[in-house]
């Protein structure tokens, strides 16, 4: 009889073929023998009458049920069966078990999930009959060694066995998955490493036309040649700190670039904290690589459009699944819940994370739950994978000294500026007003006071509500004025920024303000002549200042005032009111001292880092005593339960894959998504509701992203009254309640038969 694993393909074809394609996969991780063991095994189920019997049925176009005949737990059985090692057995069993779905916890209840899902009778497995067909002989011995072998070196570089380990599995699952999905669909896989020398030329070719008079030009091309230099280093965990505006996008860049061709890597993957900022970064880079820049560049971030046609619509969703191009931008929310998912669609790219530059923009805004994790995932692609870690902002946070630390190397900056050269940085000074907390009349009269200088002012605010009300305070100065906060959709914040960019460039300039909450201080290039931030972290506060006098308009300082809100609420915002208490205490320690010194920093992150260093496994319970670190490291939880249970201590991998997943989320708090109507929103909805295609429905929905905005879930009763369901597929928010000129989302309706 001949076994087929669907039309036209042979089952001893596919298997072996993606065995083969997920060894070259994990080659790189030492892992290969691991690797194709799995993908040998993963459909060993199909090799019974049953499944060959569903396989004709759906192929004759009769109606059958996605996955109603089990074809994966078989060869997680044979697996247990085959290999003693109970870690190698955990990690190969929940891998095959769970390709076509997500890693299971590996303990259960306190039983062995893996012994509970292969245990089915032999009524639903048909196992015999299956390892009659087909039972390969498997070498333990080569699998033990390669786990042997990632335990020694986390021995030598000091890391857990057990949360490496864990890494281990999600990345030879992502292996066996990516290779399962390419080979089910036919696709050749191009392993040729990228000519980097034919981006490299563009890069410097556009790098030659920047400006190129002033002092701080030249020190921005000093830090340029520097990066370009240190790409020969060998590869390695480094920071390139610098800053705000000293041209770290392009710097950056051209080490990753210069270091990718040097040690022959795949791909380079920029990771961005804000979209706002993202979408700034890819217009930069294909502005530099103009003639095959979509080539070369993929997008992969949740504000993206899809392609209308569908072969670019596949190509996209496949690439998205994949990431397998030169480089990647995406966001560090993207970066997080790839690798700390549990699910095959998700973790499938984690693979091509291997041999590669990450670059990490913006590190500092990195969330504090998420400080141990991040760390664990790069010293695992750079222990493990391959691959060199770029940490890049102005205010370096202190990874490498928390009790989980990043693995930096010796000498780990990549540039260095004499005290001279950041002297030419030096645009503005630091005003500490906060020593009386000022209510928004006074705030207010701050801003006054500056526009009347005819200084254009950026006033952050650590609320929306309290943006809102100093904005209102300010509507009546005479200027052009501008909002920003997350209440405004994405399309409408942008034609704000670029109304911005406008008044305050040299040729048009206006006198402007522009009150806004931290979305603005972080990566968007834009200047203005005076800032005032509401008090917060040092970290925020200097990234703040990077909005003021950015390019050295003015020669002279510019101030930048830190001022105390009165009646601040920032209960639900628990790491800016540490920051802020932190930033109070270094404030009193440091008066009469540059603020803006590194010496400042240095000691603002030593507080912040040991106030916060009980969060920084995420915390999934009240008392903290739950991490998400714990369930995925040694699982004692689990454990314990095992031994209650079994009177036995359990000797596998204990990760708990599916509830740290379950409960692991870059942003607080479920958000909810409101299509706001702004822009041709409208026309899209009627185009949904007259629409009875599905994949146009997702287009249009995808569309849709830039006209939405996503309020917490526990807030959406405030504003019930002014939404609708429309086709039971998603939020419209009532053009009463949005303020299309200026301040987006409103709780209370603007226009209204009530009010006439």
């Amino acid at each position: 009889m001949i076994y087929y694993a669907r039309k036209k393909q042979m089952l001893s074809d596919h298997l072996e073929n993606t065995a083969k394609l997920a060894k070259k996969f994990a080659d790189v991780l030492g892992c290969a023998n691991i690797a194709y063991t799995a993908g040998l095994l993963h459909d060993l189920g199909k090799y019974t009458q049953e499944f060959q019997n569903y396989l004709e049925r759906s192929m004759k176009g009769e109606d059958v049920t996605r996955g109603e005949v089990i074809h994966a737990l078989q060869g997680a059985k044979f697996a247990e069966e085959m290999i003693k090692d109970p870690v190698v057995a955990d990690i190969i069993g929940n891998i095959i078990a769970t390709h076509h779905g997500g890693l299971f916890d590996n303990i259960t209840d306190g039983e062995r999930t893996l012994l509970v899902k292969t245990g089915k009778g032999e009524d639903k497995l048909h196992y015999e009959e299956a390892k009659n067909q087909f039972s390969p002989s498997i070498n333990e011995a080569y699998l033990k060694t390669e786990v042997l072998k990632i335990c020694q070196i986390c021995k030598e570089k000091r890391l857990s066995p057990f949360f490496m380990l864990h890494l281990l599995t999600k990345i030879i699952y992502s292996c066996v998955v990516d290779a399962d999905r390419c080979n089910s669909a036919g696709l050749e896989i191009n392993n040729a490493t990228p000519d980097w020398e034919t981006l490299i030329q563009p890069l410097e070719k556009h790098l030659l036309s920047l400006p190129d008079k002033g002092a701080m030009d030249k020190v921005r091309k000093s830090i340029s040649e520097q990066c370009k230099q240190a790409g020969i280093r060998q590869q390695g965990m480094y920071t390139l700190s610098v800053p705000t505006g000293a041209g770290k996008t392009f710097s950056s860049l051209r080490f990753a670039l210069k270091h990718a061709k040097e040690h022959n890597l795949q791909r380079i993957i920029y990771v961005i904290p804000y979209l706002s900022i993202l979408d700034q970064t890819a217009v930069k880079l294909r502005e530099a690589f103009t003639e095959n820049g979509d080539e070369l560049i993929f997008e992969h971030h949740s504000n993206i459009e899809l392609p209308e046609e569908d072969d670019k619509e596949k190509e996209y969703r496949l690439l998205a699944s994949r990431w397998d191009t030169p480089i990647i931008l995406t966001t560090m929310v993207q970066f997080l819940e790839t690798i700390y998912s549990n699910k095959a669609s998700k973790l499938r790219k984690f693979h091509n994370m291997s041999e590669a530059v990450l670059i990490f923009d913006e590190i500092q805004a990195l969330p504090i739950k998420c400080v141990h994790l991040f760390n664990e995932a790069v010293n695992f692609l750079h222990a493990f994978g391959r691959s060199t870690i770029l940490l890049c902002t102005a205010t370096q946070p202190h990874l490498h000294e928390t009790e989980r630390p990043v693995l930096l190397s010796d000498k780990p900056d990549i540039v260095s500026i004499t005290s001279d050269e950041l002297k030419i940085f030096e645009r503005v000074h630091i005003e500490d007003k906060t020593q009386s907390a000022m209510n928004y009349t006074q705030i207010a009269a701050l801003v006054k006071e500056q526009i009347e200088l005819r200084k254009s002012t950026l006033v952050i605010l650590n609320t929306k509500n309290d943006a809102h009300n100093v904005y209102e305070h300010c509507k009546a100065f005479e200027c052009e004025k501008a909002f920003l906060t997350t209440d405004l959709c994405p399309a409408h914040r942008l034609y704000i920024l670029d109304r911005l960019q406008k008044n305050l460039a040299l040729e048009t300039k206006r006198v402007t303000l522009c009150v806004s909450t931290q979305l603005i201080e972080a990566g968007v290039d834009i200047s203005f002549d005076c800032v005032i931030r509401a008090a917060a972290g040092m970290d925020s506060i200097i990234q703040a200042a990077g909005r003021c006098n950015r390019n050295k308009e003015n020669q002279m300082p510019q101030p930048v005032l830190v001022v105390n809100v009165l009646n601040e609420k920032l209960s639900w915002l628990p790491e800016i009111k540490d920051g802020k208490e932190v930033t109070e205490r270094v404030f009193r320690e440091k008066h009469g001292a540059n603020l803006l010194s590194d010496d400042v920093i240095t000691q603002f992150y030593d507080y912040y880092f040991y106030n916060q260093k009980n969060r920084m496994d995420y915390s999934i319970d009240l008392k903290g005593k739950l991490t998400i670190y714990n369930l995925l490291n040694n699982n004692k939880r689990g454990i314990k339960g095992y031994e209650n249970r079994n009177k036995i201590p359990y000797i596998g991998l204990p990760s708990a894959f599916r509830t740290a997943a379950d409960n692991f989320s870059v942003i607080d708090g479920v958000q909810v998504g409101i299509v706001v109507p702004y822009g041709n929103a409208l026309e899209l909805v009627n185009e949904f509701l007259a629409c009875y295609n599905p994949k146009e429905k997702m287009r249009i929905l995808k569309q849709l992203q830039k006209y939405t905005i996503s309020i917490y879930e526990n807030s959406l009763d405030e504003i019930r009254q002014a939404i609708s369901i429309v086709d039971d597929t998603f939020y419209l928010l009532s053009p009463d309640y949005y303020d299309v000129e200026e301040q987006g989302l409103k709780r209370e309706a603007m226009f209204s038969l009530l009010n006439v």
